[in-house]
């Protein structure tokens, strides 16, 4: 028996990359997962590919970004399980771009469904998750310790999550909700290196590859989505992924010259 069987979770962003092979990862230990995204026909195909006959997941077409959506998915969680065991806000969007080029509106639409979107769902869902003394996990990235050039809003909508999920988890250590960061490097993909080619037409080479040319191995989905159930048992409070990462933030804590050094020595040109 593992620790996941006849547990339930919600997974959003479920019906493809990262947050599709966590939640194959969660049906394979038994766990009963809800699986949330916007787009219902590529939810429900996820659900067939993952769980054929349907015994494990439960498909709840959602919007994170909207208050009414994100109410109406843990009124359905709360009507078909009657519990929530673990929260996966895996919903999220990267860019490309240059700051001083990037507009308002798209600064607004990073934060809400990198941020924003953690937040209605963390709301919705702390009362099921302090009756089972749960998880509450948050997608960071490794932008959410460090920023690197070309990446438009991205590093400061994953640096306010981060903040987010620091106050989350002294907020709600005292009802015994477990809350867990994951800040992974570029994951492996198979669109990595084209996915932002249009947005990145005007801009370095670099900025158009994988982590935009930080010099990190591609991590690949289904080891960071064990690292991230072991995590949750072990009650862990981040993973940083690669390790060696910790030491650039440790070097940027003490002098922001020194960082910036480093950052470029192990970023492609």
């Amino acid at each position: 028996m593992t620790y996941w069987k006849d547990k339930v979770a919600l997974v959003t962003g479920a019906s493809q990359g990262f947050g599709k092979v966590l939640a194959q990862q969660l049906i394979q230990h038994g766990c009963h997962v809800v699986l949330a995204a916007r787009d219902e026909h590529k939810l429900s195909a996820t659900a067939s590919e993952l769980d054929a006959d349907g015994t494990h997941t439960y498909c709840v077409p959602t919007d994170v970004t909207n208050d009414d959506d994100v109410l109406r998915l843990l009124e359905s969680v709360q009507q078909k399980y009657g519990r929530l065991d673990a929260l996966f806000n895996i919903a999220g969007i990267s860019s490309r771009g240059l700051v001083c080029e990037t507009s308002i509106d798209e600064f607004l639409c990073s934060y809400d469904l990198n941020v924003l979107s953690a937040v209605r769902c963390v709301q919705a869902a702390r009362p099921l998750l302090e009756a089972s003394q749960g998880h509450i996990v948050n997608m960071g990235s490794l932008a959410s310790k460090s920023a690197s050039k070309f990446i438009g809003p991205y590093a400061a909508s994953k640096f306010a999550l981060a903040g987010i999920n620091h106050q989350l988890r002294l907020e709600l250590a005292d009802v015994g909700i477990h809350v867990m960061l994951v800040c992974p490097g570029p994951i492996a993909r198979e669109d990595a290196g084209t996915r932002y080619a249009q947005q990145a037409s005007d801009l370095p080479d670099s900025a158009a590859k994988p982590g935009a040319g930080v010099k990190v191995k591609a991590i690949p989905p289904q080891d960071l989505a064990a690292m991230v159930l072991k995590g949750c048992e072990k009650r862990q409070t981040e993973i940083v992924i690669p390790s060696k990462a910790r030491l650039l933030f440790a070097i940027s804590q003490l002098s922001g010259a020194w960082g910036d050094w480093v950052l470029r020595r192990f970023t492609s040109s």
